[in-house]
């Protein structure tokens, strides 16, 4: 008698498990039934189309990033570029009045009836930096207001001493810490043009009349800033 009671048991346990696999079974069944239904609804759409937007928009944010830096950076030479054309008038306009007084050297056009005048010149970086700032805070670009006032003071008489002065470079500065975010390279190249975006922004702030130009990054230890430096017409 005990002999058959051990194998009813024997016999149900299979059952037991079979019935638990067919649960099991149905009830994925029936998820994907339900999950398929929402993805063609409406809502479900929208609900797939948000979540690959949030993962397009990690990447897509920064080559927006990356071609606002590009677009800033043409306005510059934009604008360099002006500006040298202003000098050049002026070096042409010396030049008519003092012959061979500052190394101006002329080509003329036979060809055409009127003279071409064309002005060969070069533009050099001036040794020693007009202004600095290393102490801005860590990640941030706001100017402190000691290195305000020397922007202004420092870039006016620059201009005001030398009149070969046709542009200041702008360089951003970052220490060696290491970014801790997603692609610390571009992070610490932005962090660094930002910083020198917002010391151009000063000196045109200013010096309506200055031109200046953003350069190379700067990275050094323990500091965090910019750099100023003067270029002249040779």
């Amino acid at each position: 008698m005990a002999n058959n009671g051990m194998e009813i048991r024997f016999e149900e346990e299979p059952k037991r498990g079979w019935s638990f696999l067919w649960i099991l079974i149905f009830i994925i069944l029936l998820l994907c039934a339900i999950g398929f239904y929402l993805l063609k609804q409406p809502f479900g759409q929208d609900s797939v189309a948000k979540i690959q937007n949030f993962f397009i928009g990690e990447t897509g944010e920064e080559n927006l990033y990356v071609e606002v830096i590009e677009d800033t950076k043409d306005e510059e030479i934009k604008r360099l570029q002006f500006a040298l054309m202003q000098k050049e008038q002026e070096l042409m306009e010396l030049a008519n009045s003092m012959k061979g007084g500052i190394g101006v050297s002329f080509e003329q056009d036979s060809k055409s009836e009127n003279t071409l005048t064309n002005i060969r010149y070069v533009i050099k970086p001036k040794k020693q930096i007009i202004a600095e700032c290393f102490s801005m805070d860590i990640g941030r670009w706001e100017i402190p207001q000691g290195c305000l006032l020397s922007i202004a003071t420092k870039v006016s008489k620059e201009l005001e001493e030398d009149r070969q002065v046709v542009a200041f470079e702008v360089q951003g500065i970052v220490d060696t810490n290491p970014y801790r975010g997603l692609s610390p390279e571009l992070k610490q190249e932005g962090l660094a043009s930002f910083r020198a975006r917002e010391a151009i922004n000063q000196i045109y702030a200013k010096i309506p009349n200055a031109t200046a130009f953003e350069g190379p990054s700067i990275q050094r230890p323990n500091q965090r800033g910019y750099s100023i430096k003067a270029y002249f017409v040779e």
